[in-house]
């Protein structure tokens, strides 16, 4: 290597080159390895020295493998011609694509199956691939040509995904090839989009985006005249009401709507399908194209999220742009018609509209409650059922996650966020629903956001001061924060505290970390000691564990003196460190204890 690539870079006798090549071919395979890179080979079959019939004489005898190997970019101009026209020597022409052809690919499948390839073998191979599944040829029964149309197509989709996926460096050089080749052109911006959106270059990722998206103006077009179609209008009224808006589509998209205006398309099924277009549209791009660009945490590797090339701020911002198509599609959203096999299909998209969207209109959020609603009529309809749905996954499974989206739609329903920039947000749902354990569960940063959007509601804040007693530590927010942004705020710790046992409710843990909260603010006056709980005041600890709580020993040795039999009747009363008795109140055991009278029965509970 050192010497024809120093000394001898220039001319070297052939014996050497030969023997360079051959020292490579005997080299111990290195473990771990899953192709040898070749480095001695490519240098001589590169060397200005090496003869053209050597180096065409090895090609023809080496295999598709080694073939890609010398057809990366580091090999000299001569190398890569003679890579060129092997390639074409072994490949087949007008060749179709079969599955057979993923189980024995055909060389150009090989050779681009190579990373870091040289543009000129790269495009190559391209021009020797097979082609799309073939047309009909009108004699075959069609039945037949449909079985054998949709094998060849699952085979054209996975050569594809294998080519993207190895030839990330080449993606914009495969639209432009693609834009001559227009079998292949969806299939390969599909899994620009759906397969591996983080490995595409943000500016092209962007370009595919929007090209997709343009898409959806067809589905809209078809929608609404399909709907004048089923409304009563004929083909002639149907384009003359929106001639408008097909002259300013494009050829093959009016071509694509005339389809659906000829009369042997009109059967219920085809005019249902089409009427749903534009639904059907984002139902299918949220669920598979633009997953991914929707929600960019499941785009992980062995449990880690992907590193994407594009930023935060440009996903964010695309599946924005989704959203915004979405409310198009969501002021189309018509319940299902065919209640026999009740769909649930809506709820992805419908929830990435809510989640993308900066601002929700209150029309689509009343829209949004109707789609729920249907979805809800759906799933009760197959409540029975069994075995597997259209989708694949059991009836069970596809049951559950809708109801998880339910449960995630309806708060973004009644409490819209704001999508903000490079991360998704959630919502905490309506704040006349919510109660203090949710709002324990949530992020620090979500709650404050929260009630900042609810400024000046009261039971809000009352809630999520009960949260405390669930969650009493969070990074910043403190209990005193909260109790600020509530208009009276010491009569509401006395409402809260007199009526626990309702508003709180639950164990010993719960009303022992109410009593702390209130026992290590600054000021816990009298008339708020004597409304906790009586046994969780008692044991809430002062600056020494062993110690009650100043505040609660101070309180208790006023109220009872030197009386004795006031000491023994309090030592005797009836609180208890859980069950009814644990809620009797400080106060009322002390009156008691003190006047001898009979003990108060504990407060009510919910």
């Amino acid at each position: 290597m050192a010497l024809l690539t120093g000394p001898l870079a220039q001319s070297a006798p052939e014996w050497l080159l030969t023997t360079a090549v051959e020292s490579d071919l005997n080299r111990e395979p290195q473990p771990y390895m899953t192709t040898d890179r070749m480095e001695l080979t490519r240098v001589a079959l590169s060397h200005p020295a090496c003869p053209d019939a050597y180096r065409v004489r090895y090609l023809w005898e080496c295999t598709e493998a080694r073939l890609g190997v010398l057809g990366r970019r580091e090999g000299g101009a001569a190398l890569i011609r003679a890579v060129v026209g092997e390639l074409h020597r072994r490949s087949a022409t007008d060749l179709a694509i079969t599955p057979e052809l993923l189980t024995a690919p055909t060389p150009a499948q090989l050779v681009l199956g190579e990373h870091g390839l040289h543009e000129d073998v790269f495009v190559a191979a391209l021009d020797c691939l097979p082609s799309g599944p073939d047309k009909h040829d009108g004699e075959e029964d069609v039945e037949t040509w449909m079985e054998r149309h949709r094998a060849a197509s699952d085979a054209w989709d996975s050569m594809w995904s294998g080519i993207v996926r190895a030839q990330t460096v080449h993606h914009r050089r495969l639209l432009t090839w693609c834009a001559r080749h227009r079998d292949a052109d969806r299939v390969v911006r599909e899994h620009l989009l759906s397969s591996l959106p983080w490995r595409v270059e943000p500016s092209l990722l962007e370009e595919v985006a929007a090209h997709d998206l343009e898409h959806f103006g067809r589905a809209v077009l078809l929608t609404r005249i399909s709907r004048s179609r089923r409304d009563g209008l004929t083909p002639a009224q149907a384009r003359e009401r929106y001639a408008d808006e097909l002259a300013a589509a494009s050829q093959e998209e009016r071509d694509y709507v005339e389809r659906f205006l000829d009369a042997e398309m009109q059967s219920g099924y085809l005019q249902t399908m089409a009427c749903r277009s534009a639904v059907a549209w984002v139902e299918r791009a949220g669920k598979q194209t633009w997953r991914f660009l929707l929600n960019p945490g499941e785009a992980q590797r062995l449990g880690r999220p992907r590193e994407w090339l594009a930023s935060e701020e440009l996903v964010a911002a695309l599946g924005t742009r989704f959203a915004t198509i979405s409310l198009t599609a969501l002021s189309l959203w018509e319940p299902d018609p065919d209640s026999r096999f009740p769909a649930v299909r809506d709820l992805g998209w419908l929830h990435a509209l809510l989640v993308h969207l900066p601002e929700v209109p209150d029309e689509a959020r009343q829209k949004a409650r109707l789609v729920v609603q249907d979805t809800r009529r759906a799933l009760s309809a197959r409540s029975g059922a069994h075995g597997y749905s259209s989708s694949g996954h059991s009836a069970w499974e596809e049951n559950r996650r809708a109801k998880e989206l339910i449960a995630t739609i309806m708060p973004l329903v009644t409490d819209p966020v704001p999508a903000m920039p490079g991360r998704r947000t959630a919502s905490l749902g309506d704040p006349q629903g919510i109660g203090f354990k949710k709002l324990a569960d949530a992020d620090e940063d979500i709650l404050v956001a929260y009630l900042d959007r609810h400024m000046g509601n009261d039971t809000l804040v009352e809630e999520t001061l009960l949260s405390f007693a669930v969650r009493s530590y969070r990074k910043s927010l403190t209990f005193d924060d909260v109790l600020a942004r509530h208009s009276g705020p010491q009569q509401a710790l006395l409402d809260l505290t007199l009526h626990l046992r309702r508003r709180l409710g639950g164990g010993p843990d719960l009303r022992g970390s109410w009593a702390e909260i209130l026992l290590v603010r600054t000021e816990c006056p009298a008339e708020l000691l004597r409304l906790l709980p009586a046994w969780s005041a008692l044991k809430a600890r002062g600056p020494h564990y062993s110690t009650t709580h100043p505040a609660v020993a101070a309180y208790v040795t006023e109220a009872l003196g030197d009386r004795d039999a006031a000491w023994e009747r309090f030592a005797a009363s009836p609180m208890s460190h859980a069950g009814p008795g644990a809620w009797h109140r400080l106060g009322d055991l002390l009156d008691a204890a003190v006047k001898g009278t009979a003990w108060p029965t504990p407060p009510p509970g919910r």
